[in-house]
């Protein structure tokens, strides 16, 4: 089962599943004008650029792998959590009303299980068979750089819906509309961590090790 993850598929499913979320956060953004729903299009768009970029590394030359997934990562910090983090600070600051938040939620549900089943697949592969309590061992040991950095994309994804969805119950229970505001924020803010942790694990590439080309 395992040998049937490529590298192909992972990247492909993050592409398609960031395909649908583009088309969901922008049609639920427009309907509710809650920030949060605005910073996860961000987070997809940037995903979107970022698997694209690592769908044309798997074609480029193996010396080439690491410059791609580089690039990848570098949109996701310089695009997605600074947009992120600059939408939501202003909408902390100059707090909205988010209306029908119930289609909100159910966009956030949608990124978070597809984001999520796309992080398994990534998961699978890393893990190659071993059990999910070697899987921090795994990502830092494995050469699959390309797989290691979808890994990071999807785990972002999910997290960022997680978080949203975490920031609008909020915002529902306390009835403060500084939680909109806040929960882009936080999202800016886990995308950027994720992404410099994903450039710090990539450091063997620039210093010299030769990785092999994913299949």
């Amino acid at each position: 089962m395992n040998r049937k993850i490529t590298a192909q598929r992972v990247v492909l499913t993050s592409f398609f599943v960031d395909l649908l979320d583009i088309v969901l956060n922008f049609s639920v953004a427009i309907l509710t004008g809650s920030v949060v729903m605005v910073a996860e299009l961000f987070q997809a768009v940037a995903d979107l650029i970022s698997s694209a970029l690592l769908l044309i590394g798997l074609k480029r030359p193996e010396k080439e792998v690491y410059l791609w997934t580089i690039l990848s990562a570098l949109v996701m910090l310089i695009v997605a959590s600074s947009m992120s983090f600059y939408f939501g600070l202003r909408r902390f600051l100059q707090p909205e009303e988010v209306e029908n938040i119930l289609l909100a939620y159910a966009a956030l549900f949608v990124a978070a299980s597809s984001n999520g089943y796309a992080f398994f697949i990534s998961v699978k592969r890393i893990l190659a068979g071993r059990g999910f309590r070697h899987l921090m061992k795994a990502f830092r040991d494995s050469p699959l750089i390309m797989t290691k950095n979808t890994f990071v994309l999807d785990l972002m994804g999910m997290s960022s819906a997680i978080l949203g969805l975490i920031a609008l119950v909020l915002y529902q229970v306390f009835d403060d509309l500084r939680f909109d505001g806040l929960g882009a924020m936080g999202i800016g803010v886990v995308l950027a961590l994720l992404s410099i942790d994903l450039v710090f694990s990539i450091k063997d590439l620039l210093r010299g090790k030769r990785v092999g080309r994913e299949v």
